[in-house]
């Protein structure tokens, strides 16, 4: 199995599924260049998986996804630094939990924001630029098991991941002509700081009542998608997601009002 190109960029890329993926793209071949919006959390996570992967390299760029200039930005110095860019993740995201009726507007703006205009400024960005210099590349955008599911107290993180993934088509029917794939992986619960900050005991086990596959997800299993997607054994594959959810789908996601939210109606 081949990368399409040897130089990506990870979007969220500090911790958890971001910081995973791309140290599966370096054990593969890849220069990646990690964003996200905490310097000292960048740097350290550039300088561990530069260390980790030898003649590989891994580059910290302070990026607000939503903002088309910090994109440009972004992409310019990842040019300038490791070449033309062949894989784009965007994965960059954040959520907080509420019922409908009770979610600020800010919370709705800042969720939609970032995961559905950020892929969109990023796959804009990856697919000029690869147009650009014939580069036959590959663009990932993280989904979520909730595009399959429906669970109360989660709107408009479920409103931006349904929309990625019908982006994800129209992307992969524009760019396909040009040789660029466009795909999308939806995980399932993973275990993550973001997960876990907001998980209890009760949540847990009735997560893994809804599970075909009777265990927890973790980074590397989304990762390893992800560098599937980035290779030439997935080279006729475009316009799809793939579920990573050990099986959700199949039963059902818990109820996050009744688990994490109780008595709110």
């Amino acid at each position: 199995m081949k990368l399409v190109g040897t130089t990506a960029i990870v979007t969220g890329g500090s911790k958890g599924i971001g910081y995973t993926v791309a140290d599966y793209l370096m054990a593969h071949g890849a220069d990646v260049a990690i964003t996200a919006r905490n310097q000292g959390e960048l740097s350290s996570a550039a300088a561990i998986l530069t260390d980790r992967h030898v003649g590989r390299r891994a580059i910290p760029i302070v990026a607000d996804v939503s903002k088309s200039a910090d994109v440009e930005r972004l992409f310019d110095t990842t040019e300038a630094e490791l070449g033309p860019v062949a894989i784009v993740v965007n994965n960059a995201g954040n959520s907080t939990l509420d019922t409908i009726v009770n979610l600020p507007e800010e919370d709705w703006d800042s969720v939609i924001s970032t995961h559905l205009k950020g892929t969109f400024l990023g796959t804009k960005a990856a697919v000029m630029r690869m147009k650009a210099s014939a580069t036959a590349g590959v663009v990932i955008n993280t989904g979520s098991v909730e595009t399959f599911g429906t669970t109360r107290g989660n709107a408009h993180y479920t409103a931006a991941k349904a929309g990625i993934d019908k982006f994800t088509e129209v992307a992969a029917l524009e760019a396909g002509r040009h040789g660029i794939r466009v795909n999308t992986v939806a995980p399932g619960v993973i275990q993550t700081p973001m997960a876990e900050s907001v998980t209890t005991p009760e949540f847990k086990a009735a997560w893994h009542r809804s599970f075909a596959i009777d265990r927890m997800g973790e980074p590397a299993d989304i990762a390893k998608a992800v560098v599937f997607l980035a290779s030439d054994y997935s080279s006729w594959i475009t316009g799809t997601t793939i579920l990573v959810d050990g099986g959700t789908h199949l039963r059902g996601l818990p109820d996050y009002v009744d688990y994490l939210m109780p008595g709110t109606e």
